[in-house]
C-alpha cells in the first residue's frame, strides 16, 4: 500500500504533494480546487484565476509543497482512509 502524508480536502484522497492553506488548515491536490476555495470566500467577482492566486500567494495565504516522508502520527491510503502509526 502506498502511504500518503495528507488528505485532500476537496477529493478526500491521499496526497503527497499539493497546496497548503494557512498553517495547514486545508490541503488541496489541484490548483482548481484551491481556486474554488479562494473564490468561495466571496468578493472575487470579475477577477482572473491568476490574479486571485497571485494575491493569495503574496499574502501568504497558501503555498505548494511536497511531502517526502510521513512525519505525523498518522498516514492515509489512496482513498483517504486514515491509519495511525
Amino acid at each position: 500500500m502506498i502511504k500518503f502524508a495528507r488528505r485532500c480536502d476537496a477529493t478526500g484522497k491521499g496526497i503527497n504533494e499539493g497546496y497548503v492553506v494557512g498553517d495547514g488548515e486545508l490541503y488541496y491536490a489541484s490548483k482548481d480546487d484551491l481556486i474554488n476555495h479562494l473564490r468561495s470566500r466571496g468578493g472575487m467577482e470579475g477577477l482572473s484565476d491568476e490574479f486571485i492566486l497571485n494575491e493569495a500567494y503574496e499574502l501568504e495565504e497558501y503555498y505548494y509543497t511536497e511531502w517526502e516522508e510521513i512525519d505525523d502520527d498518522c498516514y492515509y491510503d489512496a482513498e483517504g482512509n486514515e491509519y495511525e502509526l
